[in-house]
């Protein structure tokens, strides 16, 4: 099932463009949190650009890449999804005109997790932003729902600056592995537990 979603305030995007436009660098903030039932459909993406928590990781964000204040601003991003059985597939782009610059992963929960079928997540860092992948395994009837809940926050810089911000050290090169991890305490099947991340 391919499903391509814009997560983002739709009827102020074109207000929102003109502004991240003028700004060197342009936080996005999204929320993965897919859930597999029993028997049921899991849930997806949602975006988080209004919710409080995610606004303060993006300004911590902001803060960690040290960037001059007034050079970052709020921006929507598009997010494709491809969900097939148990595994998920996510694409998470920063706006036009930006390259990824450095983002922070935080893991808010997972289910199972210990265990050889411990819930999975990775991500890695592409030009356009990060893409994530995740593994909730379905259980029996009667013995619950899995999932892995991590909110992202990608700091993208404007292409005609990017590869200056990677020389001065700024921005972090783009084709890395950011998170690989399975389940929430010790290691499990030899990969160790989700946290949080900053790249």
């Amino acid at each position: 099932m391919q499903v391509i979603l814009a997560l983002a305030f739709v009827s102020a995007m074109s207000a929102v463009s003109s502004e991240v436009a003028a700004t060197d660098y342009v936080v996005v903030s999204e929320k993965v949190n897919p859930v597999m039932q029993p028997k049921g459909v899991p849930d997806i993406v949602v975006d988080c650009l209004n919710n409080t928590a995610c606004a303060a990781l993006a300004e911590a964000a902001a803060a960690y890449v040290g960037v001059p204040p007034g050079t970052v601003s709020g921006g929507g991003a598009l997010v494709s999804v491809d969900r097939a059985g148990e595994e998920g597939r996510y694409v998470i782009r920063l706006p036009a005109g930006y390259q990824y610059c450095r983002s922070t992963i935080q893991t808010i929960s997972v289910v199972p997790a210990t265990g050889d079928r411990a819930s999975v997540m990775g991500a890695s860092s592409i030009k356009e932003g990060v893409s994530v992948y995740t593994w909730t395994p379905k259980r029996n009837l009667g013995e619950g729902k899995t999932w892995v809940e991590a909110d992202y926050t990608i700091i993208g810089v404007r292409e005609e600056i990017a590869e200056a911000q990677r020389v001065a050290g700024r921005c972090r090169p783009y084709g890395r592995t950011i998170i690989s991890c399975r389940g929430a305490s010790g290691t499990n099947k030899g990969q160790p537990s989700c946290g949080t991340v900053k790249d």
